[in-house]
């Protein structure tokens, strides 16, 4: 016969000890918030490295991937201007990732491995709608 309900409950409570403390942090569901960050941290688990111009290639490409349309040359710089001023200083400030502005290195913080799954499938999910 099936599993009763009280089984499940607490199949779903093993290992919850080993959450990662940030899933209860605001800070964090923030910056997953945006598809360009969801997407700049998916690549970033593959590259674990990357420098902001190599990024905002990237995430053009993905962008114009996804909507069927042609990436310019001022959407890059635009695309860079964001990464920058808005989308890596969150990611810094939620210790996603590491950001040396000086140098223009962007590294992938070492992260909880559900942290990384969640990364991963939230990525999976946005491509399983796209057209």
């Amino acid at each position: 016969m099936g599993d009763s309900l009280d089984d499940r409950q607490r199949d779903d409570r093993v290992g919850d000890e080993n959450l990662p403390p940030r899933l209860a942090e605001d800070r964090f569901y923030r910056a997953l918030a945006a598809s360009q960050r969801r997407r700049l941290l998916y690549y970033l688990l593959a590259e674990e490295e990357s420098y902001v111009d190599e990024l905002a290639t990237v995430l053009g490409g993905w962008n114009a991937t996804a909507t069927g349309t042609m990436h310019t040359s001022a959407d890059r710089s635009e695309l860079r201007l964001t990464l920058v001023h808005n989308h890596l200083p969150l990611l810094t400030e939620a210790g996603l990732i590491d950001y040396n502005p000086q140098d223009g290195t962007v590294q992938i913080a070492p992260l909880h491995p559900r942290v990384a799954d969640i990364i991963r499938w939230s990525i999976t999910a946005e491509q399983r709608l796209e057209p």
